[in-house]
């Protein structure tokens, strides 16, 4: 069975999304399409495009990202969901969709945890889940999403669309997007939904024998440049297996040292 993936991308989060599709193409036989909304990728959108199986859509954020909360990643994270409602609307594909973070490495074909008796699959976190101050119990996080029926996703997707918009009227503390998926998890009477193992298929802590994809995920600091940022988070989780993490492998060296080389002059 095939599958496709969407992300979201932008300058800053360039190495990322580089180790994303890089680690896509070679552990994932049974990948056909990556699709990348882009989010301010400038000079790097080509690199990636030229890739046979990338596919970019524009999107109408050009902010830069300086860190989680800032300006700019409350609107590429509002656009993540929009730009995926509309893939799922213009393409008239039966192939499952995955939707990931784009700081995540891929080890083995996702294709494994893809099961076509449900319409939907999400994840549930590792600990069990949490309350937030405001009362809203998170259980299921938005880093890794397959959609197998793209009808019924849909309107999943606007339906989670709309609950980020009531948070943003009601003035509801950010981040939107994960409560939101949790709100509208609870309130689904549709959808027949699977749950994945946080462990197996996006773990930010530790990695297992089990682990298909690994999240580098941000501990939330503003203060950190690109480079710092990424460097520190691409050595966070803790590897125990028997398979060194090589990170270097998914990176092109020419083209990393020039995105490095800007933010470090700058």
């Amino acid at each position: 069975m095939t599958y496709n993936v969407f992300t979201t991308a932008n300058k800053s989060y360039f190495p990322f999304v580089d180790v994303l599709v890089q680690s896509l193409t070679q552990n994932c036989d049974n990948l056909d399409r990556i699709y990348i909304a882009d989010c301010g990728l400038g000079e790097y959108r080509k690199y990636l495009q030229d890739k046979p199986n990338v596919c970019i859509m524009d999107t109408d954020i050009l902010d830069e990202y300086s860190g989680v909360h800032s300006e700019g990643w409350v609107k590429a994270t509002q656009q993540k969901t929009r730009i995926l409602c509309k893939l799922l609307t213009i393409m008239d594909l039966e192939d499952p969709l995955v939707m990931i973070d784009s700081d995540v490495l891929v080890l083995k074909d996702l294709e494994s945890v893809i099961d076509m008796d449900y319409d939907l699959q999400v994840t549930t976190m590792h600990t069990g889940g949490h309350t937030r101050e405001d009362g809203i119990f998170i259980k299921e996080i938005a880093s890794f999403l397959v959609i197998n029926d793209w009808t019924l996703g849909k309107h999943f997707v606007w339906k989670w669309i709309k609950q980020m918009e009531e948070f943003g009227k009601n003035g509801t503390p950010f981040p939107h997007e994960t409560p939101a998926l949790n709100i509208t998890l609870q309130n689904n009477t549709d959808l027949k939904i699977g749950y994945l193992k946080e462990l197996e298929v996006c773990a930010d802590q530790e990695l297992v024998d089990e682990t298909l994809s690994v999240h580098f995920k941000s501990n939330g600091s503003t203060t950190d440049n690109p480079v710092v940022n990424f460097e520190k988070r691409v050595m966070s989780p803790t590897n125990r297996t028997d398979t060194d993490l090589d990170i270097d492998k998914y990176l092109e060296e020419k083209i990393y040292d020039q995105w490095r080389s800007e933010y470090e002059t700058a």
